[in-house]
């Protein structure tokens, strides 16, 4: 009996030898499966996420990227103190207002017409109502009415605007120019 005892456990031993290489070899293809796989994502993420390299021959668009882009400046009016226009007692603006320009020559030109612009605001901000400029639309009509006084005076604009009580509201898109005034900035606004 002890012999037949050895035959039963030699008869195991060969069929664990047999099993083991098929497990590993699963394992192996399923571990060289998921590394393709997870490589093949990361290049398709790369793929993704990466911006097309720009072209390099001839186009408007080269012309433009090879020129730098020269940063805004910024030219300060300074702090206008004016009466508004009277509706239930008197209120006055104090108000401190700065210019963004894209072209640097602007800055010279404003500096040789600040009178006159500091004239021509005032005298826009003195028309105005208290209740003109307590929303956040009126502030911003006046900052296109007084981009239009600006660009007058320097040149950029041909028709002086109208400075009334009365004004009718700037267009925003009839008021876009590329003249270098890109926007008038309100630092201080208070009214009293």
């Amino acid at each position: 009996m002890a012999r037949a005892a050895k035959p039963a456990i030699q008869a195991t031993e060969p069929e664990e030898v047999v099993a083991s290489p098929k497990k590993s070899k699963k394992k192996l293809i399923l571990f060289i499966t998921a590394v393709v796989l997870l490589m093949g994502g990361g290049a398709a993420a790369f793929l993704l996420l990466n911006p097309a390299p720009a072209p390099k021959h001839g186009g408007a668009a080269s012309a433009e990227a090879a020129r730098p882009e020269i940063p805004p400046k910024f030219v300060d009016l300074g702090q206008f103190t004016a009466n508004l226009t009277r509706e239930e007692e008197d209120r006055y603006l104090q108000v401190a207002i700065s210019l963004k320009i894209t072209k640097p020559e602007l800055e010279e030109k404003i500096k040789e017409s600040k009178p006159e612009i500091l004239h021509r605001v005032n005298m826009l901000l003195q028309s105005k109502r208290p209740s003109e400029l307590s929303t956040f639309d009126g502030k911003e009509n006046l900052a296109q009415q007084i981009k239009a006084q600006v660009e007058y005076v320097l040149g950029l604009r041909k028709i002086a605007p109208v400075i009334s009580a009365e004004q009718v509201a700037v267009p925003i898109a009839a008021s876009a120019s590329k003249g270098g005034i890109s926007d008038v900035l309100f630092t201080s606004f208070i009214i009293q």
